[in-house]
C-alpha cells in the first residue's frame, strides 16, 4: 500500500515563483508516482493577508493554473481547494482545544509579524491561529508525511503536538504523527537579495509565468558577490544566489561548471553569468508556460478537476471528522447524523449548504441514442455553449431519442462523472417527477422534462 502524502500552498500571490517550485512543488510532483497524494490550494489561509476580493480570486486562479501547468496530474493525485471541503474549518475548531496559548505565541507566523514592527494588538486571529488550521488540513487525511520547506518544519512539529495531545486525552491513536518531508538539497531557496527566503512580499523572487522581460529583470538584478568589484576579480561561487539558481535550473551542467571555474578565476563577468541563467530559465519552464496558456483557455476543465478533487477529498475528510465527533461526544443519541463508511450522512435532514452547491445549467440536446444492449438508458450529447457533455439518463421507458433531439432543458453539470457500462455520464437531467401529479408521488409515471424558451441562452446557470 502506498504511503499517503498531503501538502498545500497558500495563494498569497497570483503566481508561483522558483522558490515555491524548488522548495515544495517539484517535490510534490515527484511524489505522485510513488505515493497516495492529496494536494490542495489553501485559500482560507490567504485571508490572513489578502483582503481584496478580486485579488484573492486572481491569486487562487493563478496558483491552480500554475500547479497544473507545472505537472500536477489529477489522475495521479487528489487536487482540490481547501474552502470546498468544510471539514477543514470544522476540525480546526476542535483542535484549538488541544494546544496552549503559550505554544501558539512561539509560532513563526506570529513572531515574524512582530519583528516587522506590528503591534500585538493589531495582529488578526486568523494569522495567530494559522498553525491550528494547518494542523487540521493535515490531520484530516492522516498522512504519513507533508512535503514542506524548512521554514514550515515548526508547523509540522506543532501538528504532531496537537495530534499527541488529542490521542493522549482520549487514550486512542486516532491521528498518526506526520513527518515533515524536506529536501536536503533545497528546502529553503534564498531570494535575489542574497539574504532572506525568496518571498513575493519581500520582492526578492524570480517568477515562472510572468512576462519574460520581467523575469529577465529579476534575474539581472540578483545579488552576487559584493566583494567582487570588477569582472577580473576572483569571485565567490558558494552561497552566491546566481549560482544556486544555475544549479537548480540549468540543464546544461557542463556550462554551469565552466561558469563556476571562470568566475572563481575572474575571467567571466556577472552579466554573462546572469544572461546564461535567463536562457536556462526559458529552457526549464518552456513546456509549463505553454501548458498554462492552454489551461487559461479551458477554465471549464479546471473547474471540473477541482470539483472532482473536492468530492474525493470530502469523502476521506468526512470519515475523519465523523470519527472525531464520535470520540469527543459530539455524535450521540441526540444527533440526526450517522457515521458510515463513506463519511457523514443524514437520517432525515438534507444539508442545505451542500444542496446549494449544485450547478444547474441550460443545455440543448444535439444528439440522442440508445446504447446497444441498454434497456433503460438514453445517451445524450448536450451543448452548453462553451462546451459539450455526454450524459446518460434512464428515461427510455417514456421517451424515444428522436423526440428529444433539439430540446433545450436543465441539467446538473457539476457532478463527479458516473461510470456506466457504456461510458461516463458527465451530469444529470434535471427533470420533474410528473407534470400533473404531486411531487413525491411519481412512481411509474412519466417524468416531465421542462423545456426552456428561446429567451434563455444555452449555458445559462439557474440559481
Amino acid at each position: 500500500m502506498k504511503q499517503r502524502i498531503l501538502s498545500g500552498i497558500t495563494p498569497s500571490g497570483s503566481e508561483l515563483h522558483i522558490g515555491n517550485y524548488f522548495g515544495a512543488v517539484s517535490a510534490q510532483i515527484a511524489l505522485q508516482d510513488s505515493h497516495e497524494t492529496y494536494y490542495f490550494v489553501a485559500d482560507l489561509h490567504a485571508l490572513t493577508t489578502v483582503r481584496d476580493r478580486e485579488q484573492l480570486e486572481k491569486n487562487i486562479t493563478g496558483v491552480v493554473l500554475d500547479y497544473l501547468a507545472l505537472g500536477l496530474d489529477p489522475d495521479k493525485c487528489v487536487f482540490f481547494r481547501q474552502s470546498d471541503v468544510s471539514e477543514h474549518s470544522q476540525l480546526a475548531v476542535i483542535l484549538a482545544n488541544f494546544i496552549s496559548y503559550g505554544q501558539m505565541k512561539r509560532m513563526h507566523a506570529f513572531k515574524d509579524k512582530l519583528q516587522t514592527g506590528t503591534s500585538v494588538d493589531s495582529i488578526n486571529m486568523g494569522l495567530f491561529n494559522y498553525p491550528i488550521l494547518m494542523a487540521a488540513d493535515i490531520l484530516l487525511y492522516k498522512p504519513y508525511g507533508v512535503p514542506v520547506g524548512e521554514d514550515q518544519r515548526q508547523h509540522i512539529e506543532l501538528t504532531r503536538d496537537i495530534a499527541e495531545s488529542f490521542n493522549k486525552t482520549y487514550k486512542i491513536s486516532t491521528f498518526p504523527l506526520p513527518e515533515p518531508i524536506i529536501s536536503k538539497e533545497v528546502g529553503r531557496v534564498v531570494g535575489t537579495d542574497g539574504e532572506r527566503k525568496m518571498s513575493k512580499s519581500l520582492g526578492n523572487i524570480i517568477g515562472i509565468f510572468e512576462d519574460e522581460k520581467v523575469i529577465e529583470k529579476q534575474i539581472m538584478g540578483s545579488f552576487t558577490d559584493p566583494k567582487r568589484i570588477k569582472a577580473t576579480d576572483p569571485g565567490r561561487v558558494e552561497g552566491n544566489p546566481v549560482f544556486i539558481y544555475h544549479d537548480l535550473m540549468n540543464d546544461d551542467k557542463g556550462e554551469v561548471e565552466d561558469l563556476k571555474a571562470r568566475y572563481r578565476a575572474g575571467t567571466v563577468g556577472d552579466v554573462e553569468v546572469k544572461q546564461k541563467l535567463v536562457a536556462a530559465h526559458k529552457r526549464k519552464f518552456a513546456g509549463a508556460r505553454a501548458k498554462r496558456k492552454e489551461l487559461e483557455g479551458n477554465i471549464e476543465l479546471v473547474k471540473k478537476i477541482l470539483a472532482e478533487g473536492a468530492v474525493k477529498a470530502r469523502k476521506f475528510a468526512s470519515q475523519t471528522l465523523a470519527e472525531v465527533y464520535k470520540i469527543i461526544g459530539e455524535h450521540n443519541k441526540l444527533n440526526n447524523y450517522i457515521a458510515c463508511r463513506s463519511g457523514i450522512t443524514m437520517k432525515s435532514i438534507i444539508n442545505f449548504d451542500d444542496y446549494s452547491k449544485i450547478e444547474v445549467r441550460v443545455g440543448k440536446i444535439v444528439e440522442a441514442m440508445v446504447p446497444e444492449g441498454s434497456n433503460k438508458l438514453i445517451q445524450f450529447r448536450v451543448d452548453f455553449g462553451e462546451y459539450q457533455k455526454t450524459i446518460f439518463s434512464g428515461i427510455k421507458e417514456w421517451y424515444s431519442p428522436e423526440e428529444l433531439v433539439g430540446v433545450k432543458t436543465m441539467w446538473v453539470t457539476n457532478l463527479t462523472p458516473k461510470k456506466t457500462p457504456f461510458g461516463d455520464s458527465e451530469g444529470m437531467l434535471f427533470a420533474c417527477d410528473t407534470k400533473d401529479g404531486p411531487f413525491g408521488d411519481a412512481q411509474g409515471k412519466k417524468p416531465y422534462i421542462v423545456e426552456v424558451g428561446d429567451e434563455v441562452e444555452v449555458g445559462s446557470e439557474f440559481h
